[in-house]
């Protein structure tokens, strides 16, 4: 008798499980006609890190956006290698076919649904419970940010791999086995290596051995339980220095960041906008009009401090009914700690949907349970049945926003459209937005969006997208005045990739003047500052050196830099390589030219943007030719 109730308890698990991941997959299924969208066309399409073996070990230990530069400065925050081997893993099997990508991202996150029903089961909850609260997690819109989008990847394979090191500790705490404990420190590695909030995870595992078998009373005391959480210390602490020794700082300086004052009385506004997107996800996007607080007001901080206050109290409280609610609240929290630290972001930009992927569960963890005991009082013998229903409900109308906003992340155009309706008050979405339509060669329209853009903020990034849509209709003279506007910035001011583009934009703009001594005079200046793209700045300058017909000077630059441009990341450093080419091809140095097209096509047979594409052809052309 026993055996059968095991078995059909087990029925019920697979069922369970079952339905999940359908729904799951279902949910998100139309994300997987998606382009790649935003970071993703420079993460991907322009990262031959991801894309040539002989780049892996650079790839693995540096910066996410280390192939903006040469490799050798970090330029962002962000040292993942478990995410950064994960797009290595993606490419080999797809190359740059985004639906494969996609695939695997839906993938993610049915992996994490499921664990998350498993994991709730074995911290004694029951099967109802277990699995309203995963369905309600599997199917909520504020996780199309990260399912959706490629990049968000990185919300996926931090919760995978945490919620694995919590189920392999949990066996550890069970069985003693030394193999799980193993499993249990790869994992959270892994979790560690995919998104930097895992360090601040620690306390959980500390939670987890307190409990124990879930007999809290006995166990809660025990003084061994911070030490068992030494081997995951050690593991953060390595993470943490060897990082610091990639990224050369703890934080580097984000653009116009807000004031740590600021940073203090903008906590409460955050806060309640994230339980805000939990409870009532109607508005969605990319970014919001959410902004730094900058005095104490009524309304922007007294009002918010005080809803927070009444938050955190109703949570405390939640946390002490039971072992799954105090975890519950740990999950919540912890990994969203990193998200109030504005200091570390630009000032459009301080909240993201994606932030939420993991914390959803904890805020569920603490909640439902509470919920089932109030409808326990209103009726006992339909309880779970209510429990069902309400989450069954709740899953479907967040299934219908879910699907629906998916469709946003189908392409640039889609998406930055919807971010100007959601934030119109942002420079960067209309920034954004003006990239999208130049590319879609709609330059009046993408003018029309960086003036909406410069109204609200003048910045590089607007200037220098504005002045190449202005170069394309021949008005020089404006495009010129907003190139010199970027390179007369302060450093601390400009991205050092704007301001390359900028200088390579004004070279074009007086190349086009026939002005050539002016385009050699402003890549000179560019060299200087801009060490990195020494290689890239030349190749510019051998086409102008050509032009002025100084051929002798042309092959001198050209020979000088051909060792950086083979090591230097940026597509346009080959060009160096293939100028060569075409110099000694002129020259009819046969021999020599073949040799010099062949390094190219070698060096570029991973890229995929235009430019390149069309070199490689010309590459080809040439060969026939010889």
């Amino acid at each position: 008798m026993t055996e059968k109730i095991s078995k059909n308890k087990n029925k019920i698990h697979i069922w369970f499980a079952v339905i999940l991941a359908v729904v799951a997959f279902g949910v998100f299924a139309n994300s997987l006609s998606g382009d790649f969208v935003y970071d993703d066309k420079r993460q991907i399409l322009r990262n031959p890190l991801i894309k040539d073996s002989t780049l892996y070990s650079k790839a693995l230990t540096s910066d996410v956006w280390a192939f903006k530069g040469d490799g050798t400065v970090a330029a962002s925050n962000y040292w993942r290698p478990t995410f950064t081997a994960w797009s290595i893993i993606n490419y080999q099997l797809f190359g740059l076919d985004a639906f494969g990508w996609h695939l695997l991202n839906i993938l993610l996150h049915i992996g994490v649904c499921l664990l998350v029903f498993l994991l709730l089961r074995r911290w004694g909850l029951s099967d109802i419970i277990a699995f309203s609260i995963a369905l309600i997690f599997a199917v909520h819109p504020i996780h199309t940010e990260s399912v959706a989008w490629i990049a968000g990847s990185p919300d996926l394979l931090f919760s995978l791999f945490f919620l694995a090191s919590l189920w392999f500790t949990k066996n550890y705490t069970e069985k003693q086995n030394r193999f799980d404990i193993i499993l249990a420190l790869v994992f959270y590695t892994l979790a560690l290596g995919a998104k930097e909030v895992a360090l601040l995870c620690l306390p959980i595992y500390w939670l987890i051995y307190s409990n124990g078998n879930n007999k809290v009373e006995t166990s809660e005391k025990s003084p061994n339980n911070l030490l068992k959480t030494a081997p995951f210390a050690f593991i953060a602490f390595a993470y943490f220095f060897a990082r610091l020794g990639i990224i050369g700082q703890i934080s580097l300086p984000a653009e116009d960041a807000a004031s740590f004052g600021s940073a203090i009385l903008t906590a409460p506004s955050i806060f309640i906008f994230y339980i805000k997107q939990i409870i009532f996800p109607i508005t969605l996007g990319t970014n919001y009009s959410v902004r730094a607080v900058e005095g104490f007001s009524l309304f922007s901080f007294l009002f918010p401090l005080t809803i927070s206050i009444a938050l955190i109290y109703l949570f405390s409280s939640l946390a002490k009914r039971s072992f799954i609610q105090k975890l519950g609240l740990a999950i919540f929290i912890l990994p969203l700690l990193p998200a109030f630290n504005i200091t570390a972001f630009v000032p459009e930009q301080i909240v993201h949907d994606r932030y939420l992927y993991l914390p959803l569960l904890g805020f569920l963890m603490m909640t439902i349970p509470y919920l089932i005991e109030l409808f326990e009082k209103i009726n006992k013998e339909k309880a779970v049945k209510i429990t069902l229903g309400f989450a069954v409900l709740t899953s479907i109308l967040l299934s219908v926003k879910t699907w629906t906003y998916n469709s946003v992340w189908k392409n640039d155009l889609s998406l930055w459209t919807q971010s100007v309706t959601i934030d119109p008050t942002s420079a960067f979405n209309y920034s954004q937005l003006g990239s999208v339509l130049t590319d879609e060669g709609k330059i009046d329209e993408a003018i029309k969006a960086y003036n909406n853009s410069l109204d609200i903020k003048p910045t590089p990034l607007a200037y220098m997208g504005r002045a190449r849509n202005f170069i394309t209709k021949e008005k020089y003279e404006e495009a010129i005045w907003d190139l010199k506007t970027v390179a007369e910035m302060p450093p601390e001011k400009i991205d050092a990739y704007t301001l390359y583009q900028s200088y390579e934009s004004l070279a074009i703009a007086y190349s086009n003047k026939k002005q050539l001594d002016k385009a050699e005079e402003v890549l000179l200046e560019a060299r200087k500052r801009l060490p990195i793209y020494y290689a890239a700045l030349t190749a510019k300058l051998a086409i102008v050196l050509y032009q002025k017909n100084e051929k002798d000077k042309v092959l001198s630059e050209l020979d000088n830099t051909q060792n950086q441009a083979r090591v230097e990341l940026l597509p346009e450093s080959k060009v160096v390589i293939f100028l060569l080419g075409a110099i000694h091809f002129e020259s009819k140095q046969n021999e020599k030219a073949s040799s010099y097209f062949q390094e190219y096509l070698k060096l570029t047979n991973t890229l995929q943007d235009k430019q390149t594409l069309e070199y490689r052809r010309q590459a080809l052309e040439y060969l026939k030719k010889l």
